[in-house]
């Protein structure tokens, strides 16, 4: 996400932003565009995966090694592609190509889960922390974006300079006196324009937090580009996005603090109800099994002794070996053996 949505409001300047060409908006839809057609394309065409089911399996000298070419391909679950991506809000039209991006990944992700022989505990559920983690910042970015509109740093003065009264000849600064000019007339009338800091975040000129329309400093004065809708609305954006943020850093320190004091005192607390449904029913049971996965073996290494558990308690099976072949304790006596012989003999 570093590269999505950070290194994008890096590299952008501040008045490009609504620009057609190379602007935010046009950056962040490519993004989009790339998320809902190069990523899913690839991970749906799934070239490695094809080429050793295919190619290679057929042609594996062992069992063994034609199970390997069949353990499918890798996939992460980009839940939260949308949150990382924190400058959707800009315009009212990338919510909807979020949710677009959002809907095919969550469907994909369903094929693929289906169609990729994966165990359960190969599937890392992402935290809350960064869902709660993501609203935050997500609030704070969008106050940022709706202060900064017309995102021009021009702000209109309250009558034209008596100096630019009058017919002008406009000439391009590289083709200099000897280009083509352009004529202009300005009267009284008409309104000239000065320049105004409108980014609250501008590097040298201070941060202003919360972005309000009362927070001005020595560069930046609000007040000055903002109309009276937009007052109204970063006003209650901005504390609002105040509020979240500070939300989410107490969430952080009661965070530590649980786990502080669970060094000290149990904090297990039981969740849910007894369904009076015992454990030998459950036809999904497993019981916790130490494993190792190995890139040389199809299923798991077991890091135990597998004499006394009940087979039913694992959750894969190998229809050609039974457990013992994969109890890394049995290569461990076996090991330990050898080194005595060797020692013996020597």
């Amino acid at each position: 996400w570093v590269s999505t949505a950070v290194i994008f409001q890096i590299i952008t300047p501040f008045t490009r932003s609504l620009m057609d060409e190379g602007g935010l908006i046009t950056q962040v839809y490519a993004l989009f565009f790339a998320d809902i057609v190069t990523t899913n394309a690839l991970q749906l065409a799934d070239v490695m995966g094809h080429l050793k089911r295919h190619i290679l399996a057929p042609r594996a000298a062992t069992q063994d090694a034609m199970n390997l070419n069949f353990q499918g391909t890798e996939y992460e679950l980009p839940l939260f592609v949308v949150l990382q991506h924190l400058s959707w809000l800009v315009l009212f039209v990338q919510l909807f190509a979020g949710n677009k991006v959002l809907r095919g990944s969550i469907l994909l992700d369903a094929f693929l889960e289906e169609s990729t022989p994966t165990r359960s505990e190969d599937i890392v559920v992402q935290p809350q922390v960064f869902f709660h983690d993501a609203i935050g910042v997500m609030a704070i970015i969008s106050s940022y974006y709706w202060s900064g509109f017309p995102f021009d740093n021009l702000c209109p003065n309250d009558s034209i300079n008596s100096t630019y009264e009058g017919s002008f000849t406009i000439f391009p600064l590289d083709q200099g006196n000897d280009g083509t000019g352009i004529n202009v007339t300005f009267t009284p009338s008409d309104v000239d324009y000065r320049f105004c800091n409108q980014n609250f975040m501008e590097p040298g000129s201070g941060f202003t937090f919360p972005f309000v329309p009362t927070s001005t400093s020595e560069n930046t004065n609000p007040l000055e580009w903002m109309t009276d809708d937009q007052i109204t609305t970063t006003t209650y954006f901005g504390w609002a996005a105040l509020g979240i943020a500070g939300v989410v850093v107490l969430r952080f320190f009661y965070g530590w603090f649980g786990m502080f004091m669970s060094l000290f005192k149990s904090s297990y607390s039981a969740v849910g109800d007894d369904q009076n449904i015992p454990f030998s029913k459950v036809a999904s049971r497993s019981a916790y099994i130490p494993q190792v996965a190995s890139p040389l073996f199809a299923y798991p290494l077991v890091a135990c002794n597998t004499d006394k558990i009940d087979e039913e308690l694992y959750d894969w099976e190998d229809s050609d070996r039974d457990y013992r072949y994969y109890d890394l304790s049995k290569d461990a006596k076996k090991t330990s053996l050898r080194s005595q012989c060797r020692g013996a003999t020597w």
